[in-house]
């Protein structure tokens, strides 16, 4: 990994090597300002080891409002903020950078009661707002706005300034309406930005390479304007995607591969001599070295990576393995657009570095039961406390509903989750015994439930035999075929990855769902779009506004449906119901010891709230000093 923990020169300063925790949006501002909740998670990225930290977007406008929690950096009361992450990120020999930027059409008038200014009068297609053409004035008006938020960072301590021109960009939209004011007006920003931060600061932009969009910006275009603004910056970030329209490329969820962007900062690094930074679904240390030792980037940007794993880049340097994203998007990216902070499936911690308890630590003797993700991050969290832990699995393998769901399509990734924390508990000593499952309680302080949910077909399914649940096909205990009518209940990943691995074993497969929208829970976490690509290509037909209240002898399915309140019979030679389990919870006889559940035994849950619940109960568990 040495190439990536080489240093690199970004102007007058120099990075300690090439790893960068990119712009993103925390949603941890409080009344518009920075909190110490940044200063905390940047510092914990800083402290585990990477190179340069940019913060998410500041605001150059108080009127530029896309959501609640966009910090305004034209408030002088954002200094002090600005300070504490300065402080928290050089403690541990980071260089950290603001991005500044003007949401431009692609912001609400929602919490600012302002008209939305725009390159153009389109309305953003989330947003939905007509904008309000910029003036003249205008442009002088928000270069000011971004000289006058430069000075707050230059006044903060901070290490400069990166000006956004992609993903959520007025800068952008500019560029991609071919307005002659584009070039002139970002090179009057970075002109008033030059002289906010002084010689001494890194100034930096970042331009979007493939807004993915037919006529849209592309690669060519990120290469003309990096080549134009060349000798005003000091390196070039790259990005694709567009905020709103194509965002499952800015975010991409499980399935898609690693480098995917690579061919933007290739061709931008190929033009200019100035560093240029690429991104692109790195979560593995390799990947990332990948990218820069094949020449597609000088610094690498890993956001979920270094999400997930706050160490991420330390432990790229010297070798060590890493907890993985997975690509889930449920924690992070779901969060976030719901106005909530963010979160990590895989890492508890992350959006709450400034959270802190008293340490826990003692040698209680505790037993796991159940080797799924709350099991393993029960064990994990309690061996890493001081304690003897021993994880009994009552299979013969770990991961629980985790190690059927990976082996459906694009979901494979959910293994990784498994096995980082599989690793981790080896490492830490636990005990694991497979094909061991528990009736009584010997020799434990202390003991963590973790057993998991059983399927529970609904009471229309009148056990009949081809009526089965989507954990039977995942385990290969029956293979359905010909007509396959998968009924989705749950509306989340079960019944769509299903239907597709059915489809693509030649199967006529449908999905009915009681929902307005087939799939809607795959919309937050950005999977919809690339799920309802791949149910065209196999031929998988959705249908909505529907309910099954009867199952009859040769599967002939009724289905009611909303809109007309009629029922019509619905042939198949299979059904697949797709629902929520029912918590399945062992007898363990008389425990006289404290017994805590987690995961889907309490309450069948998406898989943070298993990680999180376990990684909660393995961290709380204290060495028992009375009792018999």
């Amino acid at each position: 990994m040495s190439v990536l923990g080489e240093p690199v020169r970004l102007g007058p300063l120099v990075a300690r090597n090439r790893i960068v925790f990119p712009a993103h949006l925390t949603n941890a501002a409080v009344a518009r300002r920075p909190t110490p909740q940044h200063a905390a998670y940047y510092g914990a990225r800083a402290a585990g080891g990477a190179g340069l930290v940019i913060t998410e977007e500041q605001s150059v406008d108080p009127a530029d409002r896309p959501y609640e929690k966009l910090v305004d950096g034209t408030d002088p009361a954002v200094v002090p903020g600005y300070r504490a992450i300065a402080d928290a990120v050089h403690a541990h020999g980071a260089l950290v950078l603001a991005q500044l930027g003007h949401n431009g059409g692609q912001s609400s008038s929602i919490y600012s009661r302002a008209p939305v200014d725009g390159a153009d009068d389109e309305p953003d297609p989330m947003f939905r707002e007509v904008p309000r053409v910029l003036g003249a004035g205008d442009y002088d008006r928000l270069v000011t706005g971004f000289g006058l938020v430069a000075s707050h960072v230059a006044a903060g301590g901070l290490d400069g300034v990166e000006v956004q021109c992609s993903q959520a960009s007025l800068i952008r939209q500019l560029f991609s309406a071919r307005s002659p004011r584009a070039l002139p007006f970002l090179t009057a920003v970075l002109r008033a930005v030059r002289a906010a931060i002084g010689p001494e600061r890194v100034l930096g932009v970042r331009l979007q390479g493939d807004e993915g969009l037919p006529g849209g910006l592309g690669t060519p275009d990120a290469v003309r304007v990096a080549v134009a603004v060349e000798p005003l910056v000091d390196y070039v970030n790259t990005a694709v995607g567009v905020a709103t329209r194509t965002l499952p490329l800015i975010e991409p969820p499980m399935g898609v591969p690693a480098g995917y962007a690579a061919h933007v900062p290739s061709a931008v690094r190929a033009a200019v001599s100035v560093p240029v930074i690429g991104v692109g679904r790195f979560t593995t240390p390799a990947q990332a070295r990948e990218a820069v030792a094949s020449g597609s980037c000088d610094l690498v940007g890993v956001v979920r990576g270094q999400i997930a794993d706050p160490s991420f880049a330390a432990k790229a340097l010297r070798g060590a393995r890493v907890r993985r994203c997975i690509g889930c998007n449920q924690e992070c990216i779901a969060r976030v657009g719901l106005n909530q902070r963010l979160g990590c499936a895989v890492n508890p911690s992350a959006g709450r570095e400034a959270v802190t308890a008293a340490p826990v630590s003692g040698s209680a003797r505790v037993l796991v039961v159940g080797g799924g993700p709350a099991g393993l991050a029960a064990a994990v969290a309690a061996a890493r406390s001081g304690h003897a832990v021993t994880l009994a699995e009552r299979s013969d393998v770990l991961g629980g509903q985790l190690a059927l769901a990976s082996r459906a399509p694009e979901r494979r990734e959910l293994a990784n989750l498994v096995a980082d924390l599989a690793h981790e508990a080896r490492d830490l000593g636990v005990v694991v015994r497979l094909r061991t499952p528990v009736t009584a309680v010997e020799d434990a302080d202390a003991v963590v439930l973790a057993t998991g949910a059983r399927p529970a077909l609904p009471s229309w399914a009148g056990g009949l035999e081809r009526v089965v649940d989507v954990t039977d096909v995942l385990a290969g205990r029956v293979a359905p075929g010909e007509r396959v009518l998968v009924v989705d209940a749950g509306r989340g990943h079960a019944a769509t990855s299903v239907a597709e691995l059915l489809a693509r074993r030649g199967a006529d497969v449908a999905t009915l769902t009681p929902a307005l929208v087939a799939a809607d829970a795959l919309a937050p976490t950005l999977d919809r779009e690339r799920w309802r690509r791949r149910a065209a290509e196999v031929g998988v037909a959705e249908h909505t506004d529907r309910v099954v209240v009867a199952c009859r002898e040769g599967l002939v399915v009724d289905v009611l449906e909303h809109l007309t309140g009629t029922v019509t019979p619905w042939p198949a030679d299979w059904v697949v119901h797709a629902g929520p389990p029912t918590p399945e919870v062992p007898s363990l006889g008389d425990v006289a010891v404290p017994v805590v559940r987690v995961g889907d035994c309490l309450a069948p849950r998406d898989v943070d709230a298993a990680v999180r619940e376990g990684t909660a109960a393995g961290e709380s568990i204290r060495e028992r000093t009375s009792g018999p």
